[in-house]
């Protein structure tokens, strides 16, 4: 007989590994958009349940994992993605009360203990493709992976994408043909294995969220709490303040209805990877695909497009953890310093047309500015130079008309530079003579860039004073 998965035991040996369970590390995994921030949201509801919500301790290279955590790898997480202020662990920056912890199991039970807990862990979508390298590193952790129809997860992930630039980014089918594939690999291997792994659908915890909840308590060897259930005073802190979690704050349960149309290339393709993962899994997905799987030559190309993806993000990863904290923090800031939005000149926002007649005075002038600074530059010759001139135009079109014009005089003026220098060279060389065209470009286009900002910041002030 057994009992939420264990065998029944005497009464000694039973709590002892009942103790066991509630020491044991557990993970909430899932596809992205398949419903995790949800599930996690409502087992923290639990007062023995304290899950973190996407440290990602573990989504980076295993190759490099020894060597990370011989550095300031806690300092290195915090600038990463503020796991440890978001999670109250710290204030102000300062690391004081965690310089001994040396291990991410020691961060949930320090985030566990603050809430009085005996479940600990952590939810993130990024472990479906680390399965097997979170089991190494925690031998004796729980699983909790939720699945979803792969058709309905981009379809919210091209909802998301209108408003997170993270789901719009290149490679997003690809990211997740590649974390189902991989989740449902590795799953099973553990599972042979003897790894303790509890499966649940989407759609059940949607319209069956009791059973759902009972299911999962029962598997986890604590009882069910009616507060599960209800969202309302959940603490979402932790949540990151996207824009596509705004539905999960409302606090209720509920199927999102989206009438978003998929490209009918993508919509084909997970059609036949559906029939693919019904027959591997029918107990996960019971998708209604029909037709069928994807060919060997389809496969292959996905799985060469989704490890190259995942390799690209690790790498991105691999960056944050290596690069020195210093260089880091000032391309961050100039970042988010070009980034940042401000209210736009009605000019700008036209078309080239209308912008044109806006301002082809100032059009036409710069014209001239570069017109007469190149005639100078040829008759004079190569003894003297005239390299801050060329810029002169080019601030002007960027300054008072907007940054397309400016970029465009950017390429006429390095085309023009190019085209004088070459004629007073002996020797003309080509190739010599493009990669100066496009350094030229690439010198005014940052000049376009820091002018464009200052038009910026001061038609803001302009306009608040």
């Amino acid at each position: 007989m057994t009992v939420a998965g264990r065998p029944t035991t005497p009464a000694n040996e039973s709590d002892a590994k009942e103790q066991s369970v509630l020491r044991s590390p557990v993970f909430v995994i899932g596809v992205f958009r398949s419903g995790t921030s949800l599930l996690y949201s409502l087992l923290n509801q639990h007062p023995q349940i304290a899950l973190m919500y996407e440290s990602d301790f573990w989504n980076f290279p295993e190759f490099f994992s020894p060597m990370r955590f011989r550095r300031n790898w806690l300092e290195r997480q915090e600038f990463y993605n503020q796991t440890l202020s978001r999670h109250r662990l710290i204030y102000g920056g300062s690391l004081r009360g965690l310089e001994g912890r040396q291990t991410p199991k020691e961060i949930y039970r320090v985030f566990s203990d603050g809430k009085g807990a005996a479940v600990c862990g952590e939810k993130s979508p990024f472990y479906c493709t680390r399965l097997k390298q979170v089991a190494r590193r925690h031998p004796e952790s729980l699983f909790i992976l939720i699945w979803r129809n792969p058709v309905e997860i981009y379809r919210s992930t091209i909802d998301a994408g209108r408003k997170v630039p993270y789901f719009r980014q290149p490679g997003m089918l690809s990211r997740l043909i590649h974390y189902n594939e991989e989740m449902i690999r590795q799953s099973k291997e553990l599972e042979q294995s003897g790894v303790r792994i509890h499966h649940v659908r989407y759609d059940d915890l949607v319209d069956k969220t009791e059973a759902v909840c009972r299911g999962i308590c029962q598997f986890l060897g604590i009882e069910f709490t009616p507060q599960m259930l209800e969202l309302h005073n959940a603490d979402f802190s932790a949540v990151y303040r996207a824009e596509n979690f705004n539905h999960l704050r409302r606090g209720v349960v509920e199927r999102r209805q989206s009438t978003t149309v998929i490209p009918p290339g993508a919509w084909k393709k997970l059609q036949r990877y559906g029939v693919r993962w019904n027959r591997l899994v029918p107990d996960y997905f019971k998708n209604e695909s029909v037709g069928g799987g994807p060919s060997s030559l389809e496969r292959f190309g996905d799985k060469i497009s989704g490890h190259f993806w995942h390799l690209f993000d690790d790498a991105k990863r691999v960056v944050f953890e290596f690069i020195p904290l210093p260089w880091l923090r000032m391309y961050r800031q100039i970042k988010k310093w070009y980034l940042a939005r401000h209210s736009d000149t009605a000019a700008e926002s036209g078309s080239l047309a209308k912008q044109f007649r806006a301002n082809w005075i100032t059009i036409l002038a710069s014209a001239a500015l570069l017109a007469g600074v190149a005639a100078i530059d040829f008759f004079s010759g190569p003894v003297m130079t005239f390299a801050p001139f060329y810029l002169v135009p080019v601030a002007l079109m960027t300054l008072i008309v907007g940054r397309r014009w400016g970029t465009f005089a950017a390429i006429l003026s390095a085309t023009v530079w190019s085209a004088v220098q070459a004629q007073h060279l002996t020797d003309f060389q080509p190739g010599p003579m493009a990669w100066n065209c496009v350094m030229r470009f690439v010198f005014l286009e940052i000049v376009v860039l820091l002018l464009y900002r200052v038009r910026l910041e001061s038609t803001t002030v302009g306009d608040n004073a």
